[in-house]
């Protein structure tokens, strides 16, 4: 009951935001604001069962300062602009790296961010065979990684001229990565 009483406040508390927030043109690329649209119940509580706001608010620092730490507000900013912008719910997902690294999927989803995150949400214990969905072992294993909104229904692999947000020389962040070592 305490889980339900949580997760109806979270989802409460996301609604809220939705009515309350307006997305301004700069708060957003437009690729993003292209692909959002109003969430299910049951989408919003699957990828809350992805969701660390203490790792949120460590990798979004901008978030807390404007927002500050309160966990349903972190989660709102999520699931109302975070997914979105493609930012991740965790250092343990992230949807680009998940995306590029699964061609099957990329051929099912295409640019459907939010089917990326169900389907991971509702696989993850039983496919162990899937690689880690993660920037840092992306790093190591010297993967192109492109935006999830490069990928085309029906296709594997990016659409042409796409350009990949991290390479074998190129990997923004990485080093802010906990965990993460100079070699």
């Amino acid at each position: 009951m305490k889980k339900f009483t949580k997760f109806l406040s979270l989802a409460m508390a996301a609604l809220f935001a939705i009515s309350v927030f307006t997305i301004d043109s700069n708060a957003m690329s437009s690729v993003a604001q292209s692909h959002v649209r109003q969430l299910t119940t049951e989408e919003i509580q699957l990828i809350y069962s992805m969701f660390h706001a203490d790792q949120y608010a460590n990798m979004y620092p901008d978030v807390v300062k404007e927002l500050g730490s309160d966990e349903a507000t972190l989660f709102s900013h999520f699931i109302t602009f975070g997914i979105w912008e493609q930012r991740q719910p965790s250092v343990a997902f992230n949807v680009d790296v998940y995306a590029s690294r699964n061609s099957d999927l990329q051929i099912a989803f295409g640019d459907d961010i939010i089917a990326y995150y169900t389907y991971y949400a509702t696989h993850v214990k039983n496919e162990g065979f899937r690689p880690l969905p993660t920037v840092l072992d992306a790093f190591r294993n010297n993967c192109t990684i492109y935006s999830v909104y490069d990928f085309v229904k029906g296709q594997a692999g990016p659409k042409a001229g796409a350009v990949p947000v991290q390479n074998g020389t190129y990997y923004p962040g990485i080093e802010s990565t906990p965990g993460w070592k100079a070699q």
